[in-house]
């Protein structure tokens, strides 16, 4: 990006900035502004294409003029249009696809303006939402966490976002298998194990990072466990545990099965996770015995935006 170019884009961001600070533009509008801003500055005329011969073509002057100055259903509308029926260059289409979900507010996502600690990001994704950070400038135009600026980290996670709320029963896994982890982590369950730099990394990585099945977040976990207690043993990746270890370990995924209440079925999958001979089966056992847990609490699943 040029510098001309940078300076109009920064404008165009400070006066949105100022009209979100003032509530004329709800979260999500801000949002899906900054985004497309961005998006048709740095790429000119080719920032988007449209999917169906019924719209008109990207326009980025008057898409531009309608993001700074129109408001309320007006520019609602106009987002919801753009996002339903055009792709961004170099954008995947589940970021549109979030951006949208969030504005037709069927999405349960949170606009932050900071980054939010790995913690934080549990406890919201436990009460079923997903933040979504916007980096205001002037630190929006530097790296973020190993992203190029604002933007790339917005799209991140955006791409997150659609991973956590794009589909029902998986938005009902991930909620309950966050707060599974949540309630085990403030019962000191992984204490033992967060003095150690690598795994403590790896299990941020699960509870802020990680949008997954949860029988897939579960088998991450059983293989940080092993990396940690191999580290502890002075032996290598490639190398077994003692049966020392691999008592704790079993130990370990035994209380947590007691701790959760698992019911038979999804205890023995979790035991057989633990002793490494873990079956097709017992991952169809978990998906179930989540799914009961989940069904009996309370949390509510984000609708669909059509």
């Amino acid at each position: 990006m040029d510098a001309e170019t940078a300076d109009r884009l920064e404008g165009d961001l400070r006066h949105q900035q100022r009209r979100w600070d003032a509530g004329e533009l709800p979260d999500a509008a801000y949002a899906a502004s900054y985004f497309l801003l961005w998006q048709l500055h740095v790429h000119g005329r080719s920032f988007a294409f449209r999917t169906t011969r019924h719209v008109v073509g990207p326009d980025p002057l008057a898409w531009r003029e309608t993001l700074l100055f129109q408001a309320g259903a007006e520019l609602r509308e106009a987002l919801a249009l753009w996002l339903a029926h055009y792709r961004f260059l170099h954008v995947s289409p589940p970021v549109s696809g979030a951006l949208r979900g969030w504005l037709l507010d069927a999405w349960p996502l949170r606009l932050m303006l900071r980054i939010p600690s790995p913690g934080e990001v549990l406890a919201m994704q436990a009460g079923g939402e997903r933040p979504v950070t916007l980096i205001p400038l002037p630190r929006a135009r530097q790296p973020v966490l190993g992203k190029a600026n604002g933007f790339a980290f917005l799209v991140h996670d955006l791409e997150h976002a659609w991973k956590f709320c794009g589909e029902a029963r998986s938005f009902r896994l991930q909620r309950l298998f966050f707060g599974l982890l949540q309630q085990a982590h403030a019962g000191g369950c992984f204490a033992p194990f967060l003095d150690d730099p690598a795994f403590a990394d790896r299990f941020d990585y699960l509870i802020s990072d990680m949008n997954t099945h949860p029988v897939h977040g579960l088998r991450y976990l059983h293989a940080v466990l092993i990396e940690h207690w191999l580290r502890q043993e002075g032996k290598g990746p490639a190398e077994s545990l003692s049966v020392c270890s691999r008592r704790q370990l079993h130990a370990f995924f035994a209380m947590l099965a007691g701790m959760w209440r698992f019911p038979a079925l999804p205890a023995r999958a979790l035991r057989h996770l633990a002793e490494s001979r873990f079956t097709a089966a017992d991952a169809v056992a978990l998906e179930v015995g989540l799914l009961a847990l989940a069904e009996a609490g309370v949390s509510p699943c984000p609708a669909g935006v059509g």
